[in-house]
């Protein structure tokens, strides 16, 4: 794109400099190709810190360190959840986030992660709890100008999703009503394809009509996201739990990264993910792996 961006240049510039002097041609021609040239080169390579914190009936923080270049990521966490992301531990993807390597140096160890791996889980629900979704919502809200963050101007943005689960359990009814409401303050000047798992939120669930919002509700999130607050309500009879989550992102840099960054250490061991060795176990296979 760049070389023919070029060529045209050239060419136009070859048939009309002629009458032009000096400063006429910077503005017509250099200065725009300049920029053009800039604008594809500025996000060459980014990096930035991120931090989600929980609270409510799932307390902790995750946070660490992320690099992007093109489709290529890592983020180095540095606090992870306990279960699936150990601390010292990092994630690296060369598709653009779709599957994620979990690498735990002290171990030598790594499992892959799809980012739709969860529908087995789902579906595995389904046959033995009888899930039903019924009643899905969403809306979203343009709410303008946000805070500017980190020096970007932002645009501050409402979405709030709902649904119900009916759920069948050994032949005891229960239903369980879910929603999740989030402000999110993004920028045009970052893309989207840099944030990380955290920001995005695009796991599924196994269950078709809460998948469908899930991708709705991460389509309407145009930009990158600068801060997220997310407090996901879920109600059953009189009793409720809450979860509210804040992610912030800050530190962003641009700069080149080495393409080492990207790529697993020689003599790492593949491992089954928590998510396979969880289905291992429900399918009957076993207890589940350490």
């Amino acid at each position: 794109m760049a070389r023919i961006i070029a060529q045209a240049f050239l060419t136009e510039l070859r048939v009309d400099t002629v009458d032009c002097d000096k400063e006429t041609m910077m503005k017509r021609f250099i200065l725009p190709l300049l920029f053009v040239v800039i604008a594809q080169s500025a996000f060459a390579g980014l990096t930035y810190k991120v931090e989600s914190v929980s609270s409510g009936v799932r307390e902790g923080t995750i946070s660490g360190s992320v690099e992007v270049e093109g489709k290529s990521s890592r983020f180095n966490i540095e606090h992870g959840d306990g279960m699936v992301l150990p601390d010292a531990s990092f994630i690296i993807s060369s598709d653009g986030g779709k599957t994620l390597s979990v690498v735990t140096p002290a171990s030598k160890t790594y499992f892959e992660f799809a980012l739709d791996q969860a529908t087995g889980i789902g579906s595995a629900m389904v046959g033995v709890l009888k899930i039903q979704v019924a009643n899905p919502q969403m809306s979203v809200k343009d709410l303008g100008a946000g805070d500017k963050i980190e020096g970007y101007a932002t645009q501050k943005k409402s979405i709030d999703v709902s649904y119900d689960m009916n759920i069948d359990m050994g032949g005891q009814p229960m239903t369980m009503k879910m929603s999740t409401s989030t402000q999110a303050w993004v920028t045009d000047q970052i893309p989207m394809e840099s944030a990380s798992f955290l920001q995005t939120g695009e796991l599924h669930t196994g269950f078709d009509e809460v998948d469908k919002l899930i991708a709705a509700q991460a389509k309407a999130v145009t930009g990158f996201p600068l801060k997220q607050i997310t407090t996901i309500l879920m109600t059953q009879g009189e009793s409720k739990m809450q979860v509210k989550t804040t992610t912030t992102v800050s530190g962003l840099q641009k700069k080149p990264i080495a393409a080492s960054e990207f790529v697993i250490p020689a003599g790492f061991t593949k491992t089954d993910s928590p998510m396979e060795k969880m289905m291992k176990s429900m399918a009957g296979g076993g207890a589940p792996q350490h």
